[in-house]
């Protein structure tokens, strides 16, 4: 299972690549998030990366958006739908999600924290400079 890669996601200027270790998922988000209704696109994406995560028991997903650069009100409301989804999940289901971002992005500063505060026993915000 090391560095199994996962479907990819391409659209619109975004790229989205999962990869698992070891009991880990890794998604690496880059580009940027400016289409009109990404939900139609990331919210059925970040769902199924929800259930490879429970179906394979993994505890820890971690989440890079270090590399991008803008994501719009609508791409947040995306995370918004997965953390509430993963704060849901009990017991063998459960896993946390660490978001990995950059302080010097406006958006990432402002709302990664944010996000965590929503289901902090699930999202753990990491806060890596450039």
């Amino acid at each position: 299972m090391t560095n199994e890669t996962l479907a990819q996601l391409k659209t619109d200027g975004l790229t989205v690549t999962p990869r698992l270790g070891e009991n880990v998922m890794r998604v690496t988000a880059i580009g940027t998030v400016e289409m009109r209704d990404p939900g139609e696109t990331l919210t059925p994406y970040w769902n199924g990366l929800d259930d490879e995560a429970r179906r394979r028991g993994i505890k820890r997903v971690e989440l890079d958006v270090k590399d991008l650069n803008y994501m719009n009100s609508s791409g947040i409301l995306t995370l918004v739908r997965w953390i509430t989804r993963a704060k849901a999940h009990e017991g063998a289901d459960a896993y946390q999600l660490f978001v990995y971002y950059d302080g010097n992005v406006t958006w990432q500063r402002t709302s990664i924290p944010t996000l965590a505060k929503l289901a902090p026993q699930v999202v753990v915000p990491t806060e890596i400079n450039g």
